[in-house]
């Protein structure tokens, strides 16, 4: 007998995605990510006790920063994927916030993290400069915002045509295609995503702009660069280079 085609659902990025998002991002160290970013956190030549993740995904990043003696908050525009990081990790505090609009009190912060380049999917600069000048409202003076994106170099290299699919349990599986529209500087990642008898869709776009894109937006906040690192590395990024961390401060 036939088996009978699941019509498709197309929701809103991170709502499938997130009860398989830990699966998907298995292979990612958050160890090591953790241990970098604390290395970072010297350029602040101060004590570092209130750090936020703003783009905090399922918390597996701001669980590690916790065990660092630091208070954590995590902030995220995905209910679904803020509802798995609750489940995983309830001593932290969260809330469903976009990061342009933070549920939280002026110069609060030490650090401000965006990371896992979820700032490339801020599509227009005017937005950039929304979510700049917000991450500068909620640190204190000195305080610094740390954020990674990846570049056109990794998007064109390993993701501008890729694909891959994975049988996760009996009632789920997924597959994801890549590509990368080089003229536009869009980077494309759908997803469809068999979940417990229903077949969802998920299309995810991010602007992939250079690092000189990057300073040139900085530029036009109230930001002052500390630094610019490639590749999990204290040195300065390459053409090569696949992932940049920037280094912002809110001056004193």
């Amino acid at each position: 007998m036939r088996r009978k085609s699941l019509r498709k659902e197309t929701v809103n990025p991170y709502s499938a995605l997130a009860s398989i998002y830990d699966f998907v991002m298995a292979h990612v160290d958050y160890q090591m990510w953790a241990n970098y970013i604390k290395a970072l956190f010297r350029l602040a030549h101060r004590p570092v006790l209130q750090v936020a993740d703003l783009s905090c995904g399922t918390g597996n990043l701001l669980t590690h920063l916790k065990s660092f003696n630091r208070q954590v908050l995590g902030f995220d525009i995905s209910l679904p994927m803020l509802q798995i990081a609750k489940q995983k990790f309830p001593e932290i505090k969260y809330c469903c916030s976009d990061f342009t609009a933070l549920s939280i009190k002026t110069q609060t912060l030490d650090i401000a993290l965006s990371l896992y380049d979820s700032v490339n999917y801020i599509i227009s600069d005017q937005e950039v400069l929304n979510f700049f000048s917000e991450a500068f409202r909620v640190l204190k003076p000195g305080g610094l915002f740390i954020f990674d994106i990846v570049t056109p170099y990794l998007c064109e290299s390993a993701f501008k045509k890729y694909h891959e699919n994975a049988q996760i349990d009996e009632n789920t599986r997924y597959e994801r295609f890549s590509f990368f529209k080089v003229k536009e500087q869009m980077q494309i990642n759908q997803f469809r995503i068999w979940h417990n008898g229903k077949y969802f869709f998920e299309e995810h776009q991010q602007k992939i702009r250079p690092v000189k894109d990057w300073v040139q937006l900085i530029s036009q906040s109230d930001f002052k660069i500390v630094e610019i690192f490639s590749n999990f590395s204290m040195k300065p990024v390459m053409e090569t280079s696949e992932r940049a961390h920037f280094v912002l401060r809110r001056p004193v």
